[in-house]
């Protein structure tokens, strides 16, 4: 099903202020929410809504009145203390202030602790690439145990998502959005919910068998694999990608993170809290390059789109996708899973928000 892209910020927007969050908070979220949808990273928008942010919110969990704040600060890094707060709120004003401190002298770094589920990675990143600047940005799991190291069957890390994102001249960014699993565990869920296999080589089995049911991921019957698949395959780099994430995230932004020593004998899971973050912006005039670079990256895009495809397949560049389905977004509709759809529709009722049309009428046919 399809929604109007104003209707359902306006739902977003509303059902935030209802779970105790001030107006400037609550815009800001609400883009970082249809950020996802738009884009067509459906398991990180409206749905973590429904699923993540508004149940936690209202249960005091995620804090709707947080106050982030810079507590440790030099002039080209900081630290903020999310408070508890919303993750997509606290993460904005990192890249803010990361790109403010990019812009004074070339390089901003700033690191977030006490923080929560933040949504699209690739959102932060895009936000300063629209403006010219070069943005990467990670996020740790906090203590949450989501995936056993490589060659491990304790689970200790988490999927640990990373964004980078370059400015072109002209048409679509080049925008990377990804975990360093072979899938992030919202599709797994998704595919549950849906009673569907998932694609041979997202889940691995402690013998190193490995299984196409959902199920057995949340039974603990198999774990999410490490992007490159086995030792054999290259998962060494989707899990030393997590280590550095965790590195970074953890320690450095004094957060929480997953491998501690307690994890090794915990039997319960850990709490999602204090989740950590952090955002690096570079300004591309800081290396003499400020009008040359946002024209060659676009050669350099354009180049590799261009290059001889193999038969029945397309070359295209992270970030490409994504934007054609922006479009298609905006000019039809954001397309949204009846699933989605459901929770959403649930959720009006719960807070007594109006919603869209469209939603309501997929409800009333039996549909979601």
């Amino acid at each position: 099903m399809t929604v109007e892209h104003s209707q359902l910020a306006a739902f977003v927007r509303t059902v935030l202020l209802r779970c105790g969050l001030d107006e400037p908070a609550a815009t800001t979220a609400t883009e970082v929410i249809c950020y996802a949808d738009i884009h067509g990273f459906t398991t990180h928008g409206t749905n973590a809504l429904a699923g993540i942010y508004a149940p936690r919110l209202r249960a005091g969990s995620i804090r709707p009145n947080a106050q982030p704040k810079v507590v440790v600060e030099t002039a080209t890094t900081a630290v903020i203390d999310g408070d508890n707060g919303l993750g997509a709120v606290t993460m904005v004003a990192a890249v803010d202030l990361a790109a403010v401190k990019a812009r004074e002298l070339g390089i901003g770094m700033v690191t977030v602790r006490n923080s929560s589920h933040f949504g699209s990675a690739g959102y932060y990143a895009s936000r300063v690439a629209a403006n010219g600047l070069v943005g990467i940005v990670m996020s740790n799991c906090g203590a949450q145990g989501v995936v056993p190291p490589l060659g491990g069957v304790k689970r200790l890390l988490g999927t640990n998502p990373l964004s980078a994102a370059v400015p072109v001249s002209h048409g679509a960014p080049f925008v990377l959005d990804m975990s360093a699993t072979a899938v992030a565990t919202g599709k797994i869920r998704a595919a549950q919910r849906e009673g569907r296999p998932v694609p041979e080589g997202w889940l691995v089995c402690p013998d190193g068998s490995t299984t196409t049911d959902p199920d057995a991921y949340f039974a603990g019957q198999a774990d999410v694999a490490w992007l490159g698949g086995a030792a054999q395959t290259g998962g060494a780099k989707g899990y030393g990608l997590a280590l550095l994430v965790d590195l970074l995230c953890g320690p450095l932004a004094g957060a929480a993170y997953g491998p501690r020593p307690q994890a090794l004998t915990e039997t319960e899971p850990a709490e999602d809290v204090n989740i950590g973050q952090l955002a690096l912006v570079i300004d591309p005039a800081a290396f003499g390059v400020a009008e040359s670079f946002p024209i060659e990256t676009r050669a350099l895009l354009d180049t590799v789109s261009a290059s001889p495809a193999a038969a029945g397949a397309r070359v295209t560049y992270p970030g490409a996708p994504e934007a054609e389905r922006a479009e298609v977004s905006h000019a039809e509709g954001i397309r949204l899973p009846d699933h989605v759809a459901g929770q959403l529709v649930k959720l009006g009722a719960e807070l007594d928000v109006p919603v869209p049309a469209a939603l309501t009428a997929l409800v009333g046919t039996g549909q979601s």
